[in-house]
């Protein structure tokens, strides 16, 4: 996968399947990843989920740790994902990575929207000139995308 290729170690099943047993994996999308049957989640969609406020979720992050924690590291906690929940815990090197995976994941979850922030505000003066006719709802459709995607590179640039 990319985090295991940005990160230079591969996942191990165990740690994969503990992973998935929290719910942790999340939702690919196409059912592959986590145990998501639930037709009203919030992300069915997949993705990243950030807030303005904490950036990358807790839990996300001590997930992470587990998932890129070395296999010593992995054994000296117990296999347990709860003792990878503090910052730093695992190492300097397992929280490095972590957050180099978390990055790479924003970085991806970026490079997957259809268009860029710039042609994104290029479009809403467009809309805002009249030389694209669009309602309330397309141009808060357009605000909208805007906003998410500037969090998102906010978010990467924390995580750098």
């Amino acid at each position: 996968s990319a985090l295991e290729i940005a990160c230079g170690r591969k996942f191990g099943a165990g740690r994969l399947a503990k992973l998935d047993k929290a719910g942790l994996l999340g939702f690919s999308g196409d059912g592959s990843a986590g145990d998501n049957d639930d037709d009203d989640a919030a992300n069915t969609g997949g993705g990243v989920v950030v807030s303005k406020a904490g950036g990358v979720d807790g839990a996300i992050m001590q997930a992470l740790r587990a998932l890129v924690a070395s296999d010593d590291e992995w054994d000296d906690a117990g296999e347990a994902i709860g003792n990878f929940a503090a910052e730093g815990s695992g190492g300097s090197q397992t929280e490095q990575l972590a957050r180099l995976a978390a990055r790479t994941a924003l970085e991806m979850e970026l490079a997957s929207k259809p268009t860029t922030i710039e042609e994104d505000k290029e479009l809403l003066k467009r809309m805002d000139s009249k030389a694209v006719d669009a309602s309330v709802e397309k141009k808060l459709a357009v605000l909208f995308r805007i906003e998410k995607k500037k969090l998102l590179k906010e978010t990467i640039d924390r995580l750098s």
